[in-house]
């Protein structure tokens, strides 16, 4: 209401607004003003999604112009910046701001040549996935540390040499973006890992008895870590025609090439 007293006169306007009524981040007759992005022709129930898969995008409005138009917005934008257009043929929507949407530099970033795999289970009959990425979980991380309900979201990543939308479908605990390689060659343009050497997790089980008590590639001891019989080696390239020696505690040994290992997606196993 707006009062206005000149020459004793009062003049009150009052204007009257519809209340808009939200479905969780969405609503019927609503639009919000300006910011276009870009736009498609698409289903109305579509909208959401496409401006949620769509970098830069925050907002949208779907009309039913040329046979129904996904308007997407950009630019920080509120469920209160909406405004009623009494036209229940139109749907306004925000996108919900996730831990996902904060920028973080200087993230540890690893190449990862494995096949491309992942532990989240993805519709994948629904959509390709494109550009895999293994979530971490160190501190530099923070809200971006890989738990389970992040399997599937998107990424925008930038490693200098533009930006791309990678998608979560593993996890790399005790590191930060392990890149896959085809997303790695994409965001870096082919530039060459820093560090080649891996690390090689190998056991000998099924002895007969016998106690495994150290492994040798090369000469070079593996390290036992942890409750379990397997014995990493850091040193690298390990190629397939090395040999490993296992010693065992009562002073024999028992050797076997990493070629003859039977690959089961992450595990081997020799025959």
């Amino acid at each position: 209401m707006y009062q206005d007293k000149q020459d004793n006169r009062e003049i009150i306007v009052s204007t009257s607004i519809a209340a808009i009524h939200w479905n969780g981040n969405w609503a019927f007759a609503c639009d919000f003003y300006k910011n276009d992005l870009t736009d498609a022709r698409i289903p109305g129930e579509q909208c959401g999604g496409r401006c949620a898969a769509t970098s830069g995008c925050t907002h949208f409005t779907w009309t039913t112009y040329n046979g129904g138009t996904c308007w997407m917005k950009h630019g920080h934008a509120r469920k209160e910046n909406a405004f009623s257009t009494g036209d229940r043929s139109m749907v306004c929507g925000v996108v919900e701001q996730r831990s996902t949407d904060r920028a973080m530099y200087g993230v540890h970033t690893t190449r990862h040549g494995a096949t491309e795999h992942g532990a989240c289970a993805l519709p994948a009959s629904d959509y390709a996935v494109v550009n895999p990425v293994a979530l971490g979980n160190i501190e530099s991380l923070k809200n971006l540390k890989f738990r389970p309900e992040l399997c599937g979201h998107v990424l925008n990543v930038d490693c200098g040499h533009g930006s791309l939308d990678i998608i979560v479908t593993n996890s790399n605990l005790g590191g930060g973006l392990d890149l896959y390689g085809s997303t790695w060659d994409k965001l870096t343009n082919h530039k060459p890992p820093g560090i080649t050497s891996c690390k090689r997790n190998i056991g000998l089980l099924n002895t007969n008895g016998r106690i495994v008590v150290k492994a040798t590639i090369d000469g070079r001891s593996g390290v036992h870590h942890g409750d379990n019989s397997y014995y990493a080696f850091t040193h690298g390239p390990i190629y397939d025609y090395k040999k490993v020696i296992f010693a065992f505690e009562d002073g024999g040994t028992h050797s076997v090439f990493l070629r003859d290992c039977v690959k089961q997606r992450n595990q081997q196993t020799w025959r």
